[in-house]
C-alpha cells in the first residue's frame, strides 16, 4: 500500500530526475534536455546526449525508463543522439 502512495506522490519532476540520476551511473558525461511534452501516451520526450554506441546506450535508456514508469507512472521517452549536438 505504501508503495501506491509513493506512486501517486511523484511528480513529474521528480521521474525526470530519477531517470537522470539511474541514467548518470552508467553515463554520467550524459547531457539531458526536455524536448516538450510527450505524444500520446508520452508524459515527456527527453533528449539525451551522450557518445558510445547508440544502440547499446538506447537499450539501457529504454530500461530505465521501464523502471521509472513502473516506480511512478510517467512515461518518458528517451531519445540519443551525439554528445556534439547537445546546444
Amino acid at each position: 500500500m505504501g508503495m501506491n502512495r509513493d506512486i501517486e506522490m511523484a511528480s513529474l519532476e521528480q521521474a525526470v530526475e530519477m531517470f537522470k540520476e539511474n541514467f548518470a551511473t552508467k553515463y554520467p558525461e550524459a547531457q539531458f534536455l526536455i524536448d516538450g511534452e510527450g505524444y500520446k501516451d508520452e508524459d515527456l520526450d527527453l533528449n539525451i546526449y551522450v557518445d558510445g554506441d547508440e544502440v547499446e546506450i538506447g537499450i539501457y535508456a529504454a530500461e530505465i525508463s521501464a523502471l521509472v514508469q513502473q516506480q511512478t507512472c510517467y512515461f518518458i521517452l528517451p531519445f540519443v543522439l551525439p554528445r556534439d549536438q547537445y546546444p
